[in-house]
């Protein structure tokens, strides 16, 4: 089916999303020159991703997405504002399933139904909204773009799958429907019992906290914890992702540290992946 149409579709059955949400009055997807973007509450959303790189090897294993929020006035990365908007539980399970959505068909309209995973959030208020079943509603979603779970990388919040029982249990009900799944920023100083909790939830990926890469830049006063944090992880068996590669240098100071991927400025631009735009979720 042409990605137009399916658009239409969609369009047309945004109950699908969330019948209970008031947002979905107030949304849409777009396609115009070739482009998927969507309306939503008066805000244009402009999905994006970036390549995500295996370090041995440096080939493309994964597309990681963000969101571009534009007005007439100004453009940000970042979907906190449409979270502000949405404080009724149902928005927010609107909002999440929208925007997931958004991604997977900006997905298929540069990579077609074979392409390599994608990586999407959940925002940890939508684990909140949804009592249980975590995943049943996405997947009936993929599979009307001829995409399944595993094609699908689910991030996370570490710090909820850590501290929320919640959290936990809806993301071994992903883990469940087949998706993959991403802790992301996982601090440092992780005791041994977390990898083991992470491991429990169905995570297969991990990304340290944001501020392990200004960490790595600075020398080697922070050498032994952060590899310490890299040995364990691996150990622990799970796949190791560093983003923000993004200045000259910074593959070089990263590789002894032996992460499974990579990904940033840098790298996209080094490899033509065309990495564009910042990647917020560093």
């Amino acid at each position: 089916m042409p990605l137009t149409q399916v658009i239409d579709y969609f369009n047309a059955h945004l109950e699908a999303f969330n019948p209970q949400a008031s947002l979905r009055r107030h949304a849409r997807f777009l396609y115009e020159n070739g482009r998927v973007s969507a309306e939503l509450a008066g805000k244009r959303v402009q999905p994006g991703q970036q390549p995500i790189f295996e370090l041995a090897g440096l080939s493309a294993v994964a597309h990681d997405s963000h969101i571009q929020l534009l007005d007439h006035h100004s453009a940000q990365q970042t979907t906190d504002p449409l979270y502000f908007l949405s404080w009724d539980r149902e928005d927010v399970i609107f909002l999440d399933r929208f925007l997931r959505v958004l991604h997977a068909l900006h997905h298929l309209s540069r990579h077609g139904v074979d392409a390599a995973p994608l990586i999407v959030d959940v925002h940890w208020r939508h684990l909140q909204a949804v009592e249980a079943s975590h995943g049943t509603v996405f997947e009936a979603l993929l599979a009307r773009l001829g995409l399944y779970p595993r094609q699908v990388v689910l991030r996370l919040s570490a710090l909820r799958l850590l501290t929320d029982a919640h959290a936990h249990d809806a993301s071994r009900s992903f883990h469940a429907h087949g998706y993959h799944l991403l802790a992301h920023r996982v601090p440092l100083d992780t005791e041994p019992s977390a990898w083991r909790q992470l491991l429990d939830a169905g995570v297969e990926w991990v990304t340290p906290e944001p501020h392990a890469m200004s960490l790595a830049r600075q020398g080697r006063q922070h050498w032994a914890r952060l590899t310490q944090w890299n040995r364990e992880a691996r150990t622990a068996g799970l796949t190791v992702w560093w983003p923000m590669v993004d200045n000259p240098g910074d593959l070089g100071i990263v590789t002894p540290l032996e992460p499974t991927l990579v990904s940033g400025n840098l790298v996209g631009e080094m490899l033509g992946g065309g990495a564009g735009a910042v990647n917020q979720h560093a």
